[in-house]
């Protein structure tokens, strides 16, 4: 009878080590370097925010000052890159369930944010604006003057979250959501919009393209920024071996003149 229980024991062991095994495998409790090279691939994954990340027209490839970084931090780590888009508001829970391994897509280091992932050094500075139609730009002096105004937003953006929160105050603005950066800027620039709510830099791009007449909303004549944030680099909560090699790598791309060669390639135009 004992040695009926013993054999049983044993292989219950067995189902329990293999299941652990194969979970592992799977979903690593942590994606430490030597995993993550052995792997030879980081799953990256990104939301079109141009110029950071789109496609370019030419041969459909996606280009942009973040694709260009994160080929670089891919090459220092010693493995390639398998790129996954997404709308935006997909991209944090799908770092949380492990379906991509870093997130990257001008993506706001954010209190809200940083309770259910880890962010990288910032690695460029920018702000929340708003972007009228010039007509427009003479009523608007801060958000509370967007009432009765069509208000497009990318839909889990920072400019979606002032939307709502404004609606919650008593700015009777009409919330209109998409789900990427340029849908919104097209939107407004055939006038089914009145103002979006979007980050500086890549409005700043758009409007130096597409010369389109549309404006940021300006105090003093300069930008009237709603908020003043960093960028990050996205990552689970766990990975923190793999976090700290790629703050290591981004400091080495500032001293090494990588990030100045890269920010002026992508952003020439900028004063």
């Amino acid at each position: 009878m004992r040695h009926w229980w013993f054999k049983t024991g044993l292989a219950l062991l067995a189902v329990v080590i293999l299941t652990a095994c194969q979970t592992d495998s799977i979903i690593p409790d942590e994606l430490t370097l030597s995993r993550l090279q052995k792997k030879g691939t980081l799953v990256v994954g990104t939301a079109i925010t141009s110029p950071f990340e789109f496609h370019d027209p030419t041969g459909n490839q996606l280009v942009g000052f973040d694709v260009d970084m994160m080929n670089y931090i891919a090459r220092e780590l010693g493995v390639t890159i398998e790129w996954v888009e997404m709308p935006f508001a997909s991209l944090l829970p799908k770092l949380q369930n492990r379906e991509v391994d870093v997130v990257i897509a001008a993506m706001y280091i954010k209190p809200e944010r940083e309770e259910v992932v880890n962010f990288s050094l910032a690695y460029m500075e920018t702000g929340l604006v708003m972007v009228a139609q010039p007509e427009l730009q003479a009523r608007i002096s801060g958000p509370e003057d967007l009432t009765g105004l069509r208000v497009g937003v990318k839909t889990g953006a920072t400019g979606d979250k002032l939307a709502q929160e404004l609606q919650i105050r008593g700015v009777h603005l009409e919330r209109v959501a998409f789900d990427d950066t340029a849908s919104s800027l097209a939107a407004l620039e055939a006038g089914d919009i009145d103002v979006i709510l979007n980050d500086y830099l890549n409005t700043l791009i758009y409007l130096q393209e597409t010369r389109s007449g549309l404006t940021i909303v300006s105090e003093d004549d300069a930008p009237l920024f709603l908020s003043n944030v960093g960028l990050g680099i996205a990552f689970h909560e766990k990975d923190t071996e793999l976090l700290g090699r790629v703050n290591r790598i981004l400091a080495e791309m500032r001293q090494n003149g990588t990030y100045e060669s890269l920010y002026r390639t992508w952003f020439k135009t900028l004063p």
